[in-house]
């Protein structure tokens, strides 16, 4: 339900919910590796949106607090 109604997995990560927001992310890998990139990219992108993705919440929110909006934006829709 998270999902469909936009909560982000570090929303659910501040209410607590970590178990949710793990489950939340997974799905979010899961639907960007369905959906067709736009042709060959750099290897090394999603080498960092991995790392990124797997970083413990408190860190992942720190890398997140020094990127700017739209470096934000791309990540979240990773």
């Amino acid at each position: 339900m998270a999902n469909v109604v936009g909560v982000r997995p570090e929303q659910l990560d501040g209410a607590g919910r970590g178990d949710a927001a793990e489950i939340l992310r997974e799905i979010k890998r899961q639907e960007a590796a369905e959906q067709p990139g736009p042709g060959p990219a750099d290897p090394r992108v999603q080498m960092a949106l991995d790392i990124l993705t797997d970083l413990p919440p408190r860190v992942r929110e720190e890398v997140l607090r020094r990127l700017s909006p739209e470096d934000r934006k791309r990540i979240d829709e990773g």
